[in-house]
């Protein structure tokens, strides 16, 4: 893996299926980097950077919310040094891509999928005969990538191939081979995609304002 470290097309492409999947705004280039509006009561608004810039440190210290987190396809230890004082630093996830195909395996007997789908986003559900929800994901996809988003086997449901089920599902929905498959991955997420084909390009880190 490097050091962290994207293509602002790639990034672009990342925020702006994760934006759909979710419904949110799409995004706008700022800084250097990209913010997207979010408005949750946790968070106002988000700053995402495609490498390290010093333009970074600048925005950060105008920033006194800590519902305006700062997140970098980059090292914690290297966003840690853009930042001014008063910022905790952490990693937070990987930024992941594959080209491959996803292949769909048969759903465990007692399991059922269930699709929501729009034009540009949707989401399925994996539930069992009885209708008690084992797994949930999302997806959106615009001109530069089809991103996979809130990827998540219930606890209960774990290590019955849920997982690589529901991604397989979710990437049936992809339109054009040609479109790089995205993700941005937590540790234990990370171990399943790779399994299935993917890539780590980039470490992700996430900053918030004490």
């Amino acid at each position: 893996m490097r050091e962290g470290g994207i293509s602002p097309a790639l990034l672009e492409a990342w925020l702006t299926g994760r934006s759909l999947a979710r419904g949110l705004p799409l995004p706008v280039a700022s800084h250097g980097g990209f913010r997207v509006d979010t408005d949750s009561a946790a968070e106002l608004r988000r700053w995402v950077f495609p490498n390290a810039d010093a333009r970074i440190g600048a925005l950060a210290g105008k920033i006194d919310s800590p519902r305006e987190p700062v997140k970098a396809c980059i090292p914690a230890r290297d966003l840690a040094k853009l930042l001014p004082a008063g910022w905790d630093v952490q990693d937070t996830g990987h930024f992941m891509h594959c080209r491959c195909t996803p292949a769909v395996p048969d759903l465990p007997d007692g399991f059922v999928a269930r699709t929501a789908q729009g034009s540009l986003s949707g989401r399925i559900d994996i539930v069992t005969t009885n209708g008690v929800l084992a797994a949930r994901g999302y997806w959106g996809w615009g001109a530069g990538g089809f991103v996979y988003d809130r990827i998540v086997v219930e606890a209960a449901f774990r290590r019955r191939g849920l997982g690589r089920a529901l991604m397989g599902l979710i990437g049936r929905n992809r339109r054009g081979d040609h479109l790089p498959q995205l993700l941005v991955a937590t540790e234990e997420g990370r171990l399943l995609y790779l399994s299935l084909g993917w890539e780590v390009i980039s470490p992700y880190a996430t900053a918030w304002r004490r």
